[in-house]
């Protein structure tokens, strides 16, 4: 029997209400906003100085002197364009891994615990060591990551492309990094792999699903931890149905 996607979506919601979960629901994102606010604050100069080089090399002169009698881009504007670009290429993305990084390495196993000793009390937990999780986790993160750059271009060629990359990005990025971190809770590495590859389509459709949260004001600050829970429960009924069967 199929897990139904959509009351695992709304029952994520009531997870937070949970009293050890509720207590950090806002910890990744604060925690991770903070840290990169800090090291943005502290690299400004350094932006500037990059925007400074890049404005006087060779090739963009050239393109300047080329494109001048269309419009003027003086060395100001020029290097608060390549703050800009640095800020969403860089500083945003990191943003982001590390509030889902704090979510899947120190939240799930909470949200897990709390999942199955209420609903699914019968599954018995199967933690893999901390390393192998780790090594799974940084690799979809890297991926992720260069993904994010890769893809910047196809932000200005496909209309809407600025919205649209980045959700199925982040979509496909949450279907698999809090799919392995709930499955290190309860599952087998090989175990785990032949989930993953059995569920694909529904872990992508969850993914879409709790990653428009991320594009809501205010939602967007808990919803690391929606996601979280969302993921938690659906991989975990899952589990529990073939535990039954």
């Amino acid at each position: 029997m199929k897990t139904k996607l959509l009351p695992i979506f709304f029952l994520a919601f009531r997870d937070l209400f949970r009293p050890k979960i509720i207590l950090l629901c806002t910890l990744p994102f604060f925690l991770s906003f903070i840290f990169w606010g800090i090291v943005t604050y502290f690299s400004w100069s350094t932006f500037t100085a990059w925007g400074f080089a890049i404005f006087e090399s060779q090739s963009v002169q050239a393109f300047l002197d080329w494109t001048s009698n269309y419009f003027s881009l003086s060395a100001m504007p020029f290097i608060w364009l390549v703050r800009l670009f640095i800020v969403f290429a860089l500083i945003v993305p990191l943003a982001l891994i590390s509030a889902l990084l704090i979510t899947s390495i120190i939240l799930i196993p909470m949200i897990v615990e709390e999942i199955r000793k209420n609903d699914f009390p019968t599954l018995v937990k199967k933690s893999q060591s901390f390393l192998k999780g780790s090594t799974a986790t940084l690799s979809i993160s890297a991926k992720y990551f260069f993904s994010w750059l890769g893809t910047m271009p196809l932000w200005f060629i496909i209309p809407g492309g600025s919205l649209i990359v980045p959700f199925l990005l982040l979509s496909w990025f949450n279907s698999r990094l809090f799919t392995w971190e709930v499955l290190i809770e309860c599952a087998s590495r090989e175990e785990s792999k032949a989930f993953v590859r059995e569920h694909s389509f529904e872990l992508w459709l969850l993914g879409l699903l709790t990653s428009i949260l991320y594009f809501v004001p205010v939602l967007n600050f808990i919803a690391p931890v929606i996601t979280g829970a969302a993921f938690s429960r659906y991989v975990l009924a899952e589990i529990n149905n073939k535990t039954i069967a």
